[in-house]
Parts: C-alpha cells; structure tokens; sequence
C-alpha cells in the first residue's frame, strides 16, 4: 500500500492533477488563512503547498491525501469529467471539480463548498472527506492549527451530586463516566455517606448503559486532612474501607477528592495515592482531582504531579476558578489560561491520563462587595427580574453579563457558555488529552451537552 502511495506522491509533485492540452479555468480564491501543517491523531503532517480557509471552510490540496502514509489513500483523477477519486479505509469517495454534490461508497451527499482548482492545484473540503473517513476535524483558533481525529475518544468523566436522573437519562450517550461524590472520609479515615440516595440502584443503572462507575470521596478540611494523610494507620483505614465497598458495590473506579491539602502534607498525598492504587489493582480505576497549575505560580502546592501521574489511572484538573469570589471580577477559565494549564500538564503526565475540568457555574460580583455563585438557572431568574446586558471577552473567550439590582448596585456575571466551553473542549481535542471532566450533572447547564453532542 505504502509504495502505491509513493507512486501516487511522486506522480502528483510532478503533475498535480494538470494535464496537457486541458485548460482549467481559474477558480476565483481569497483565501483568509493558510494553514502549513495538519495534526492527524496527534501527528504532524507538513502541507505543500498549504491548506487554506475561505468561507469558514478548509480546502485542502489533494495530494496530501496521497501523500500521507498515516492515511493510506489511492487518489486517482479523470480528466474527461474533472473527477477526483479517493480510496481510503475502505471507502471510496468521488468529487467533481465545481460540484457540491459528491458520492460515498456510491451515496450521494451534498457538500457545503465544492472542490476546485486553484493555482493548478486540486483542492477538497476537508471536513467532508474526513468525517466520511470516520474523523472529526477541529480548528483550534488560538493556535491557528488544524487537527485530525480518527482513533481519538475523549472520557467525559462528570461528577453526580444530589443530581437529578432526568439529566442523566437524557444524556446517557455522551458520559463515559460518572462519579457518584456521596461519600466523605474524616481525618481516623472512616468513609461515610453525606447524603442518603438510591445507591445500588443507581450504580447498576449507570453501569447497564456503559458508562463507567466510579465512588468519589471528598474531604475539604486542612487539619483532618493532615490526620488522615500523615498517619498510616489513618490511610490504612480508608483504603480497605474504600476497596471493600469498590468490590461490594461493583464500581469500577474509585476518586477522590481532597482539597485544600496543606503544602507540607504534599509526599503524604503521593503516598495515599501509591497505596490506594496498590489495594485497588488494576481491574479498578483511580482518578483523582487536583488544582490546576501553568508552573509559573508562586504559591505552594501539595502536588507531586510527575508522581501523581505515575501513580493513579486519571487526573482530574481543575481548570476553572480563575477569578474566584475572593477576587476582582474577571473569567472562571480564560482559554489562554487553560491553554497553559493543559502544557503544563503534558509536561508532568501522559496527556492520555489528563482530564480538563470545565465549570458549570459562574460568579456574580457586586458593587456592594458580595459576591456568589450563579448556576444557569439563577442567571435565568437575574435575567428574568433585571435588565441584563450580554458581552463576551474575545481575549479570554468568556461571556460575562451585567447588571443593575434595584438598590442601584451594579454587577457583573461571569461563566461558561456554549462557545466559549466549545474553545475548551475543542483545545483538549487537539491535543489529544484523556478527556473533560465537568461538575456536575443537575446544575440546568444544558448548553455543556451541545458542546459535547458536537452542536
């Protein structure tokens, strides 16, 4: 196959889809960007010549398609009907110049742009192609990059509390895994239930459809986690508790999360994860949850996160609370942020066991020096009472609101919205992270799932 492919390769660098005596006419082109290279499941693919955008729309030379090994794909053209024919795992799919209308494994479809010839080259839409491929093309507007995923599946890892079933139900295709956060753990490492549910019931309902199970433990209190965390005894406690009630009730992972972790009971930390793991084998998953970081912190942090890699399934990181409500008004998670956030991590761990948090929530600060949390239901009832002005931040890809209360008070809202989740969502994509994790399922933030359904 691969010297077929060369052939084709060195036949097209010499004639790209020109033949002599046949005159082309000169499509009329303004291309808005070039685009140099393609990232295909996370591989660099140089073009020459580039790929351009126009429209919105991604044309692509043809030869890249012959010339790339990763694809595999037989380019033949028909000069007497301006025809381009494009083998390529096991499809077969047949472009002519000029025409929307194209066919796929003999269907017919119509395309949004045609393919065309420009500076006597064949150019194709690339999205077309490769979702008829089984790929998904994503642009990745920051970094002005183009990737290409065939093999890629992304974990959507959400976490469950006090959550309506509704919710989940309705959106059972787009999970992966859900983390049931009702259970808390104390500083004597005793594991409890915070709040009594349908457990088994629940559980075995999730894992029919499935989407993975997992038993999130949370503990948020520096001094007991310093109990816990420093004593052996304590940690010795709660991981039988923990892989005992992981092999009753049939999870199929185990995550915690404990915040606030002073910086000095960091190596404790490792050590519980490396024991906890060690209990739990490798039939059950752990995942854990940790603040983000881009390396350029001055603060102090608990977090081993080369070890902590090393030692759990999947990491959690917590890329949202950029500003918090302690802080100015500003985005929960600029994008440049994350973007770094999302390096800096790769730079610890394999980019496989990663998952990004995204908020469904926001803040609302006030003039009068309060500041609170805003779900997507409250922000309906702000809108719904007061006159509230929509804006969006292209500098952090973030919407905010703002607004006046009847004591003359102003405020500014700011959260996630579908396009500026889109950003975050398309960004872990592209770089082919293990996926996104969000909290949590039942805040009426619905617009996350038209993210995810690819809306």
């Amino acid at each position: 196959m691969y010297k077929r492919c060369l052939c084709f390769f060195l036949l097209l660098l010499l004639c790209p889809f020109y033949i002599p005596g046949y005159t082309y006419e000169a499509l009329a082109v303004s291309p808005d960007t070039y685009i140099n290279q393609i990232k295909i499941d996370g591989s660099i693919t140089p073009l020459n010549p580039p790929a351009f955008i126009t429209g919105g729309r991604t044309l692509v030379p043809v030869v890249f398609m012959a010339a790339n090994q990763s694809l595999g794909a037989e380019v033949t053209w028909d000069a007497r009907q301006r025809k381009v024919s494009i083998n390529c795992r096991e499809h077969r799919i047949e472009l002519n110049i000029g025409q929307k209308t194209a066919l796929v494994d003999g269907q017919s479809y119509t395309m949004d742009v045609a393919p065309l010839i420009w500076q006597n080259r064949t150019y194709i839409p690339l999205s077309f192609v490769a979702a008829h491929l089984g790929g998904r093309v994503l642009w990745n507007s920051a970094s002005q990059e183009i990737s290409i995923n065939f093999n890629y599946q992304p974990r959507v890892f959400a976490y469950y509390y006090y959550s309506p079933m509704e919710e989940i139900e309705a959106n059972r295709h787009l999970f992966t895994d859900i983390a049931f956060r009702w259970l808390s753990a104390d500083g004597n490492g005793n594991l409890s239930y915070e709040y009594k549910d349908e457990y088994r019931e629940k559980i075995d309902w999730v894992r029919q459809q499935g989407i993975a199970a997992h038993a999130s433990v949370a503990l948020m209190e520096r001094e007991q986690l310093h109990q816990l965390l420093s004593s052996p005894s304590n940690r010795s406690r709660l991981i039988k508790q923990l892989t005992d009630l992981a092999v009753r009730d049939k999870y199929d992972g185990v995550n915690i999360d404990f915040e606030f972790i002073a910086p000095e009971d960091g190596p404790y930390f490792t050590r519980f994860l490396q024991e906890l793991k060690a209990a739990l084998g490798p039939d059950k998953m752990l995942s854990v949850a940790v603040f983000a970081r881009t390396g350029e912190e001055k603060w102090a942090t608990p977090y081993d996160y080369k070890a902590i890699g090393e030692a759990v399934d999947l990491v959690v990181v917590m890329a949202y609370d950029y500003s918090y409500l302690d802080s100015e008004p500003g985005p929960v998670a600029p994008l440049w942020w994350v973007e770094r956030v999302a390096g800096y991590m790769q730079r610890q761990m394999a980019p496989e066991k990663i998952l990004m948090g995204m908020a469904t929530y926001g803040y609302d600060w006030g003039s009068d020096g309060e500041a609170r949390t805003v779900s997507a239901s409250k922000l309906q009832q702000i809108v719904a009472k007061y006159t509230v002005v929509d804006h969006f931040d292209q500098a952090s890809m973030s919407p905010y609101y703002t607004y006046y209360d009847e004591e003359g008070h102003y405020h500014q809202i700011w959260m996630e919205n579908q396009k500026s989740l889109n950003a975050k969502w398309t960004l872990c994509q592209a770089e082919q992270l293990g996926g996104v994790a969000f909290w949590r399922i039942g805040t009426g933030f619905l617009e996350i799932y038209q993210v995810l359904a690819g809306q």
